[in-house]
């Protein structure tokens, strides 16, 4: 079935079987007054009436819906709300797209407070947050002028618990074993890991002393498999001979790697609240991240530029099916990421009641660090080898290899030098991130007629962000010239690979072959093998610091008054004033680096306004109006830049960063129709529009050189050139409308008690274009646009038995992500993912509160699929699987 009609059909049952004829009435408020036990029903429940009672359009997670599905991260269970997709990365869900936009279009807080990033930008990679120290997660669609920062796309507001709103002490532990499908495909790896997390919550001295403490451990195997092939078109516009002018591809890669992910995170809040006007709590998160991964690839390319033997190529009758490709230089390359991350905040936030006023002051500090090692080392065959080659011909499945040759015997191969021009190559990355914040405010209660209170104050904030890369090439440390025969690679080749550093063959049997040559990168790079050669000069690209300070008045009065029908809501506005200052790098003609500083300063006012009328009892109509802004990408900004002075015009011209560059802006409107049936039951229609006043992209402009050095000696005619650099633009518009519902079982018929339905169907559309890795325009969609979006989640839960089945499913969509040494943009088809969890809690006797629990994660082993379009041809470019991953474990709660 359609998404659409499926969607459309599950929203329009939901609201038909939630909705009982008159005759029923007495018999529907009997059901509304019956109590919800199950701990899944009662967070949906909750997370139904935060939505309902909310002055702004919002869609909410709480602990119970985080903790009981089965998900890795906060972005999965966030993404199974209305109009939000995760991207995936590796398998795991990392960032989300809110209404169609991507990931930098909006912007994460953790208790109100912004949080800083180990990535290259400002987008949050949820996969660090462990999801088990989340109470709730709310996603706020529309703006509220007190929140503090907002996105221009959503933002998303994770909470930590208040020990002093529960009863009494709690003590939660949970344990869950952790596998991999594809078990071990790369020797050396882990097959299965384990996820352990404890919680303690404690109230002292009277209920004025709350301590809340807890801990949460992830060590989880990722596994991939992947066939990727490369240049698509007619033969010779990819440079292949033989094949005449059909269209075909000129080479591919396929191999395996295994990541082993750990983190620890840890959170301590203390409350105090003496019962004077005097509330206060002070809150650490620390999160500890790293990432082990190992990939075996196996190259082939049939191309006529080959760097090695000159191959043949001889095709099926349709081209595009493969065909046997003679002459080959057997190739591998052997993979290795190491990465690790660490991210802090600490927040002190006290409120003072004095009189008609309450006060607050908010103090937040929080830090992000990453430290990556990236490594490849390159393997040759000594004789020329005949390939068959498969292609899948269709997006669904891997294509096949066959050939006579062991790939996975390792004295078939010898050290090379193929690609950098070097035997291997490894480059470190070091991001660092520092925020600090300080919020002062006020608020209190108003009588003034249709205005019920008011809220006041000022946010400061100082955020600096650097990136440093550096990149070495190794050459080996003795071989043999290239001659075409004992040496078929240019321009050298060296002896075999060191017996020390050498491995088992990893798994290959996916595309026909039995095993791929193995060995540890840094290993082999440390053996002596390898000597290093001066390090690459920094690139103005991946070599910047962003510095900014951003203050933000801002003022809202509450609004609560009756126009025929009872209206409340809120007005507000915003004046955000920002300073951004950015260092970087300018490269000459001759190479040369030299610091180059940069920046502006700009003011914003965001007027906001939020109203929503109670159309009858529990049904709501909303209405939002907004203006909003998303601060460009940190990289965009950099003062970075490469010139020259032409030798044929004497013109200058270069590429670089843009610190002068402005916010995208935008004016947003938002109508929510929403009814609510009682417990657990409810459902929503809502339509927005955001009208981009100010967009950015990459294009040439005109630029003065003045004072830029030029070191070549040609006298320019003139200090004006053209520089390719992001620039803002004007805009266009994206819209949508977005369905949601959910359904008790127990509102139909008695004998449904325990069964439950969530739904949410979003369908988004826009005329902004697309844009390359780089940022300039192409003819392919908005960045994380999908046009359709939908949820579906099917529980039963009573008498202590749960079985929950959810799905998620978005349309195809474009992407950016950072591949090995550079970043891409992906055009991904379409994804559904189904998760499913199986569990029991003990009820009563000796183990009550003893909790088991199956959850099977990536059900249907759905693939990551990359597509590439030629004259009008859709053909694949990448097809990834990692496998479904199992985790069997127990809770506790005492």
């Amino acid at each position: 079935m359609a998404p659409l009609p499926r969607a459309v059909g599950v929203l329009a049952a939901l609201a038909a079987m939630a909705a009982p004829p008159a005759s029923a009435q007495q018999a529907t408020e009997k059901l509304d007054s019956v109590v919800v036990t199950g701990s899944f029903s009662r967070s949906v429940q909750n997370s139904i009436d935060t939505k309902k009672n909310a002055d702004a359009i919002v869609e909410v997670v709480t602990a119970e819906d985080i903790g009981k599905l089965p998900d890795v991260s906060i972005a999965e269970s966030l993404a199974r709300l209305p109009g939000v997709a995760a991207q995936r990365v590796d398998g795991r869900a990392q960032v989300l797209s809110i209404r169609g936009m991507a990931p930098k279009f909006g912007v994460t807080l953790l208790n109100g407070r912004e949080m800083v990033s180990t990535g290259d930008d400002r987008s949050f990679e949820y996969d660090q947050f462990p999801s088990e120290l989340v109470t709730s997660a709310a996603i706020y669609k529309t703006p509220d002028a007190s929140l503090g920062t907002q996105g221009l796309a959503g933002t998303v507001n994770m909470t930590t618990l208040h020990p002093l709103d529960h009863g009494s002490r709690r003590v939660n532990l949970n344990a869950r074993l952790d596998r991999n499908s594809y078990g071990e495909l790369v020797p050396g790896s882990k097959a299965q890991g384990m996820r352990l997390s404890a919680s303690y919550v404690d109230q002292f001295a009277n209920r004025t002393i709350g301590v809340a403490l807890g801990v949460a451990h992830l060590d989880s195997p990722n596994q991939k498999k992947y066939f990727n092939p490369w240049d698509f078109g007619k033969a010779g516009d990819i440079s292949v001979d033989g094949a005449g002018n059909a269209y075909t591809f000129n080479g591919l890669e396929t191999g395996v790697s295994s990541t082993q992910t750990r983190r620890d995170g840890v959170l301590a809040v203390l409350e105090f609240k003496p019962g004077n006007g005097l509330h206060s709590q002070l809150d650490l998160f620390s999160s500890r991240f790293s990432q082990r991964m190992n990939g075996r690839e196996l190259v082939a390319y049939w191309a006529n530029w080959s760097n090695g033997t000159t191959p043949t190529f001889t095709p099926l009758p349709d081209a595009t099916q493969g065909g046997q490709v003679g002459n080959l230089t057997p190739f591998v390359t052997e993979r290795k990421n190491d990465r690790d991350d660490r991210v802090r905040a600490l927040g002190w936030n006290t409120e003072l009641k004095l009189a008609d006023w309450t006060g607050q002051l908010d103090l937040s500090s929080s830090h992000a660090k990453r430290a990556e090692h990236i490594g490849e080392a390159y393997v040759t065959g000594t004789t020329p080898i005949t390939l068959d080659v498969r292609m899948p011909g269709d997006f669904h499945h891997f294509g096949t290899l066959s050939t006579a040759f062991d790939y996975g015997k390792a004295s078939n191969f010898i050290l090379s030098t193929p690609w950098w021009g070097g035997g291997a190559y490894a480059s470190q990355a070091q991001v660092d991130d520092d925020m600090k914040s300080l919020r002062l405010s006020a608020r209190r209660s108003l009588d003034w007629g249709p205005v019920s209170g008011f809220e006041g104050g000022l946010i400061h904030s100082r955020r600096s962000k650097t990136l440093d890369y550096v990149g070495t090439n190794y050459d080996l440390k003795s071989g043999t010239d290239y001659d075409g025969t004992t040496c078929m690679i240019w321009p050298v080749c060296g002896g075999p690979i060191p017996a020390s550093v050498v491995q088992s063959p990893a798994q290959l049997s996916f595309v026909g072959l039995p095993g791929l040559v193995s060995f540890d990168v840094f290993d082999a790079i440390n053996s002596g093998a390898y000597v290093a050669s001066p390090n690459d000069p920094k690139s103005p690209t991946w070599n910047w610091g962003i510095k900014e300070k951003v203050t933000t008045s801002f003022a809202k009065f509450n609004l609560d008054f009756n126009a025929g029908v009872p209206v409340r809501g809120n007005v507000g506005v915003q004046a955000v004033s920002v300073r951004q200052t950015a260092d970087g790098l300018y490269q000459d003609s001759t190479g040369a680096l030299n610091p180059i500083t940069d920046g502006t300063s700009y003011t914003d006012v965001l007027p906001s306004l939020n109203l929503i009328a109670e159309l009858r009892p529990n049904t709501l109509l909303r209405f939002g109006a907004a203006r909003t802004v998303a601060r460009p990408n940190m990289a965009d900004m950099r003062a970075g830049l490469t010139a020259s002075v032409s030798q044929t015009d004497r013109t200058w011209s270069g590429d670089g960063g843009n610190p002068r560059l402005k916010p995208w802006r935008a004016d947003a409107f938002d109508l929510s129709l929403e009814h609510y049936y009682g417990k657990g039951s409810y459902i929503a229609v809502a339509a927005f529009e955001k009208r981009i006043l100010t967009g950015i992209v990459t294009q040439s402009v005109a630029y003065d050189f003045s004072g830029i050095p030029n070191p070549s000696g040609i006298t320019p005619t003139s200090n004006i050139g053209t520089l390719t650099t992001p620039t803002n633009t004007s805009g266009g518009r994206i819209g949508g409308v977005e369905l949601s519902g959910a359904l008790a079982g127990a509102r139909v018929s008695p004998l449904l008690e325990g069964f439950g339905l969530l739904a949410s169907y979003s369908r988004t559309h826009s005329n902004l274009p697309g844009t390359d890795a780089h940022g300039a325009v192409t003819s392919t969609p908005l960045e994380g646009l999908s046009g359709t979006v939908y949820g579906l989640t099917a529980y039963y839960e009573r008498a202590g038995f749960e079985f929950r089945v959810a799905q998620r499913y978005r349309s195809a969509f474009t992407a950016a992500r950072h591949n090995a040494f550079r970043f891409v943009m992906d055009s991904i088809r379409p994804e559904r993912i189904t998760d499913l969890q199986l569990g029991y809690n003990f009820q009563d006797g000796a183990l009550k509160g003893l909790g088991l629990l199956l959850q099977v994660n990536n059900l249907t082993d759905t693939p990551y699929v990359v597509t590439q379009t030629v004259d009008g041809i859709t053909a694949l470019k990448e097809f990834h699987k990692f496998g479904r991953q199992l985790l069997l474990g127990a809770s506790y709660k005492f």
